[in-house]
């Protein structure tokens, strides 16, 4: 059985319009334009597609998460204090540069 999308906003803009290419695909290329903000060059990105009963389309851009990352966004709470920490250091003027650790490299860890 197919999952229902979950709709997060309502508002829809009209951002072009493209037609089937002689091989049925059609182009996203104005709509990734107008999410460049969010999505950078789109690399890896991938589309959940959903249909509802009058034909309209939605395509929900996804970026799958290494497994090995996918504990933080599990943890809300994690998740949380390192979004914080990125903000501040966007904004911190106490950030000091300590050189490089490089002879540390080698070094036995306990």
């Amino acid at each position: 059985m197919a999952k229902a999308a979950t709709i997060l906003s309502g508002r829809f803009e009209r951002v072009g319009e493209s037609g089937l290419d002689e091989r049925k695909r059609v182009s996203l290329a104005k709509a990734l334009e107008s999410l460049k903000g969010a999505l950078g060059d789109a690399a890896g990105v991938r589309f959940a597609v959903y249909v509802n009963e009058v034909g309209q389309i939605l395509l929900s851009p996804e970026i799958a998460v290494p497994l090995h990352e996918l504990w933080l966004y599990k943890n809300p709470d994690a998740l949380a204090m390192v979004l914080r920490g990125l903000e501040q250091v966007g904004k911190s003027e106490r950030l000091k540069d300590l050189g490089s650790f490089e002879k540390y490299a080698d070094d036995e860890i306990e």
